[in-house]
């Protein structure tokens, strides 16, 4: 009996430091979701329902892989009396709200116009080829010419 009251308490706090490591992935996305939208008020940048939207994807993007691992931690949870892998991709997951809401706003733009900037070569990409190859082509005739 003594041992099944100590299995039940061990069970237990397992439960709540899952509650608790879940809790923490939301409060950061929330913390986030607040800094975004202010960044984009400062900034004069119209908030959008797809930029809410992306909230969403990333709540799936993070609590997919996090229940995964709740499975994975359930099933060594004969072995460990809390939820390392659960921890660990919470705690990435933290660190990854943590480095967006230090992100300038200057610093997403910039990496939305090099975004744009790739996706336009890359419909373009026959004729961008070809100027690359013309430009190859033009270095290794003056290294030829060089070596004589």
């Amino acid at each position: 009996m003594f041992t099944r009251i100590i299995e039940e308490m061990e069970m237990r706090q397992f439960v709540i430091r899952l509650v608790f490591t879940y809790a923490a992935v939301i409060v950061a996305m929330v913390i986030d979701f607040i800094s975004g939208v202010r960044k984009a008020q400062k900034a004069n940048i119209a908030t959008t329902s797809r930029g809410y939207k992306m909230t969403c994807t990333k709540a799936y993007q993070y609590f997919f892989p996090m229940l995964c691992l709740t499975c994975v931690d359930v099933i060594g949870s004969v072995v460990l009396s809390y939820p390392a892998f659960t921890m660990i991709m919470a705690a990435f997951n933290i660190f990854c709200e943590w480095k967006s809401v230090l992100e300038s706003t200057s610093d997403k733009k910039r990496m939305r116009d090099i975004k744009s900037v790739l996706l336009s070569i890359l419909e373009e990409k026959p004729e961008f080829m070809k100027t690359m190859l013309h430009f190859l082509k033009d270095d290794d005739s003056k290294d030829d010419e060089e070596d004589k």
